[in-house]
């Protein structure tokens, strides 16, 4: 990696770090990335060949992450609370894979497509598939200044409602080459203001604000888990949660019905794929992936559920050229210093 920018007096900084577990030992790996990334949370129980790679973008005091790990459980406790005094919420879109997990309390469920909020001053503990996600960290100051007064922590935005905010995450990634320091103080301004754009929205919703039941989150989450599967339908999902069809049908009736929101769920899926920053992939691959019959039938449904063709989204922004692994963890702890 080469060496950071220098910005000009009184401007904010631009920079780019990557890191990756590639080079070390097999067995060393979650540690070596413990060691070297995480600050307000640990992790333990890697799956079998975990592996990460991580690319910071840095904003001035601001920094994006894209971010690739193998399945571990991550958490912050208590005791880590009392210790380091974080306070800023993680706001994370989740561009591959799912987490489950329990927020102070609260059942979390996320998948693809969706975008999650921690909140460091609270315990959580979260169990993940290997995933690929696109984070950032935003000081409590500034996002009370927009949603004062609501909960987030474990909160859960469907990419309906999140659609604004996911588009200017990946915006910024693909963009980062083309800014300059003029423009940080305006993005991390509009980070937070979109968020809340987008939790106004969500409070829109009759049941703002209301817990989903646990079976509800249990068949989510079994969907997200399963949901390139091409046998995944009601029958299937209410044998693996152990309850009939009509209670499944009713758990689901208020998110349009389980066929509908499994067939949404794989367009949302569809649609992280087409803005991953880094991974390219032809758009008939991605259709087929998710369960589309053609490439044709995936453009109708895409462009009649996000007004866009698939296409058309892909063509917004440039891609983000690759970089050189370099030094990672000191230069995290200062931007999540604050």
């Amino acid at each position: 990696m080469s060496d950071f920018e220098q910005p000009r007096a009184g401007l904010p900084s631009l920079a780019r770090s990557n890191f990756s577990t590639r080079s070390v030992p097999a067995e060393e790996r979650h540690d070596y990335y413990r060691r070297e990334v995480l600050v307000a949370l640990d992790a333990r129980d890697p799956e079998p060949g975990f592996t990460a790679s991580i690319t910071s973008l840095r904003l001035g005091d601001h920094a994006f992450y894209v971010t690739e790990t193998g399945g571990h459980t991550m958490f912050r406790t208590p005791e880590m609370i009392a210790a380091d005094g974080h306070d800023a919420h993680i706001v994370q879109f989740n561009i591959a894979g799912s987490h489950t997990g329990d927020f102070d309390g609260v059942p979390f469920a996320a998948g693809p497509g969706e975008v999650g909020i921690c909140d460091l001053s609270r315990p959580m503990l979260l169990h993940s598939t290997s995933v690929k996600v696109l984070s950032t960290f935003l000081p409590r100051v500034q996002v009370q200044t927009v949603v004062p007064g609501i909960d987030l922590h474990g909160m859960v935005l469907d990419g309906n409602r999140a659609g604004l905010l996911i588009e200017h995450l990946t915006s910024v990634t693909r963009w980062f080459p083309q800014l300059i320091p003029q423009t940080l103080p305006g993005i991390t301004r509009a980070t937070v203001e979109l968020l809340g754009a987008c939790l106004a929205m969500e409070a829109g919703r009759a049941d703002f604000g209301v817990r989903e039941s646990p079976v509800l989150l249990r068949a989510r989450g079994y969907v997200e888990h399963n949901l390139l599967e091409p046998s995944l339908n009601p029958a299937k999902i209410s044998e693996a949660l152990g309850v009939s069809r009509s209670t499944l049908y009713r758990l689901f009736e208020p998110l349009g019905g389980v066929t509908a929101y499994v067939w949404d769920r794989r367009l949302h899926l569809a649609r992280a794929a087409l803005l991953d920053p880094k991974r390219v992939r032809r758009i008939s691959e991605i259709a087929f992936q998710c369960g589309f019959s053609s490439e044709a039938h995936f453009s109708r449904s895409f462009r009649k559920a996000f007004n866009i063709r698939p296409s058309d989204l892909r063509s917004l922004q440039p891609s983000l050229p690759d970089e050189p692994d370099g030094p990672f963890g000191r230069w995290t702890e200062r931007v999540k210093a604050g």
